[in-house]
């Protein structure tokens, strides 16, 4: 089938011809389809030899917005094809489509309701891409990235859900996994760590675990733990075997033999060209052949015989070929190569890993480990109450030295509970959890607001030291500290307010932040001109009546 870019409800007749002039550069054929065809699969109106014709005739309204639908076009002419339309700043046609073989058994009508539902706007890469140099994002044949927007948060789990069951019904095999798209906030805060990960080891080192032996054991901890752990991706491959006998008999050398196959296969790498910092492998290949038509068609030459005479003969006389599965990656950790299975939502930690053992226990060629964010989590707060009892223990040495008192200090670290609490209550309320963002923000204001209290304990006791009276040094003090204590609050809540309102990347770690922070300081500083200097009279109160006696 022919590249073809289908075209549907182009309001804009000069837009639509811009596309026609992309397309047309790239040797791509547009078609603009007329309302009345709708009713024709999308398989017909692409041009698919075997799709069949209807003559029924589409009278129902246009749709609600454009459509285009790339029917055999190539992954690097599709990045071209939006490259160029971003360069020439043309509106962004919301639904767009790739041809399968599904969608290409519906009508036009059926394909759009598909991707109005609950998707913003989605694109995919299938299969093995042209990346030279970035290998990280490199997929087998048998692989496929599929990218979902959605208008709401809210729309993502039951998008999730039901891309799941409709994978599963048309591919039981295939391995599902779920993660959101990285940015550089991803990278740096958010792990993807499952909650419990199963380590199996097998206990023959000298065997290699089979694919079929590896799905049984998925099946059964998940009959036994009643939580399905994530698939173990595995990938098909054909290994070939080398004739050592024929390559003897037919006098044929190995380094020969395996040149001429990497030239086949496309993996014969001659140089590496090199201008400035750009690196560009350069190959020697052939023309795109399946495997069986490369053994039958390349020919290889022989080693001269006695007479000097040099023969031709296929590779597959030397080659044989036979299907296989293995493993997509290997996993290593501190006892050697293992199998992972990747727990998510776990409630019972503990009681799945007695029935992880229990599975393995039975088979009776497995050795279990675990890890996973249960392990580190835990690590993780044992660190963090540690390192927070040392850090409160070494201000209040500090505040005890400059206050001269072993009582003060208690007064402004009462303040971090109070702070804390209100904060977490905002963050719960507003439909967000403790993480390191959040953490970050409670941290920050809170010293921000304990420099407050401190200074105005500082004054009422400079004011008592002069002479005055305890109320009165109070009120004295109060006033004296009440205009920076409200500029400090009120310039470092009004910088967090364009926070909440943000909406690009990064937004949902930047509203923890600015909700912990304004939370904690709006709460601090009200404690620290009312509750603080109430403490504070009412644990020097008496002693002020005594001396006054």
């Amino acid at each position: 089938m022919r590249e073809t870019v289908l075209l549907f409800n182009i309001k804009d007749k000069k837009r639509a011809q811009e596309l026609q002039m992309i397309c047309m550069s790239l040797r791509i054929r547009v078609r603009l389809i007329k309302k009345e065809e709708y009713f024709q699969t999308v398989g017909v109106l692409a041009g698919m030899k075997e799709a069949s014709e209807t003559d029924r005739i589409y009278e129902g309204e246009e749709l609600a917005d454009e459509m285009m639908v790339f029917a055999g076009v190539t992954g690097s002419h599709l990045d071209q094809i939006l490259f160029m339309m971003r360069k020439k700043g043309m509106k962004r046609i919301d639904y767009k489509a790739v041809l399968t073989d599904t969608n290409s058994q519906w009508t036009v009508p059926e394909l759009f309701k598909e991707l109005e539902e609950p998707v913003a706007e989605h694109t995919a890469s299938i299969g093995r891409q042209d990346f030279l140099l970035n290998r990280e994002r490199e997929l087998s044949s048998s692989e496929a990235e599929l990218y979902f927007r959605t208008e709401t948060p809210e729309t993502i789990s039951p998008l999730q859900q039901e891309i799941y069951r409709r994978l599963k019904e048309r591919y039981p095999l295939s391995v599902i996994s779920f993660s959101p798209p990285e940015t550089v906030f991803e990278k740096l805060f958010v792990t993807g760590e499952p909650d419990i990960i199963a380590e199996f080891y097998t206990r023959n080192k000298a065997k290699a675990p089979e694919a079929e032996t590896i799905r049984r054991v998925e099946k059964d901890l998940a009959r036994k733990t009643g939580i399905a752990p994530t698939g173990i991706a595995f990938e098909n491959q054909l290994n070939l075997s080398i004739s050592k006998e024929k390559l003897l008999l037919y006098r044929v050398s190995y380094n020969e033999l395996y040149r001429i196959l990497k030239t086949a296969f496309r993996e014969n790498s001659v140089t590496m060209l090199h201008s400035y910092q750009q690196y560009l492998p350069i190959s020697v290949a052939g023309s795109e052949k399946t495997v069986n038509e490369i053994l039958q068609e390349t020919l290889i030459q022989t080693e001269p015989d006695n007479k000097g005479n040099i023969e031709y003969i296929p590779l597959r006389e030397l080659v044989t070929i036979a299907p296989a599965e293995d493993l997509k990656s290997i996993t290593s950790g501190r006892n050697g190569e293992y199998v992972p299975f990747n727990f998510y939502d776990v409630q019972n930690g503990d009681k799945l890993m007695r029935e992880v053992k229990q599975v393995a226990e039975e088979t009776k060629e497995w050795d279990t480990g675990f890890s996973g964010s249960f392990f580190s989590n835990r690590e993780m707060l044992d660190e963090l109450v540690v390192i927070l009892f040392i850090s409160l223990l070494l201000m209040y040495f500090i505040l005890a030295s400059q206050f001269e008192s072993f009582l003060q200090p208690l007064l402004v670290l009462a303040e971090i509970p109070i702070d804390v609490a209100f904060a977490l209550l905002l963050l719960w309320l507003c439909g967000h959890t403790l993480n390191l963002m959040s953490a970050i923000g409670l941290i920050v204001t809170c010293g921000i607001v304990i420099n407050d209290s401190i200074l105005k304990l500082d004054a009422i006791n400079e004011l008592r030291k002069a002479g005055v009276p305890l109320l009165e040094a109070i009120h004295e003090a109060g006033r004296r500290r009440l205009r920076p204590i409200i500029m400090t609050s009120l310039t470092t809540i009004f910088a967090m307010v364009p926070l909440l309102f943000s909406s690009d990347m990064g937004s949902e770690l930047q509203k923890p932040l600015s909700i912990a922070m304004i939370g904690t300081m709006s709460v601090g500083t009200a404690v620290s001109l009312f509750i603080i200097p109430l403490l504070y009279w009412f644990i020097y109160r008496k002693k002020e009546e005594i001396s006054s006696k």
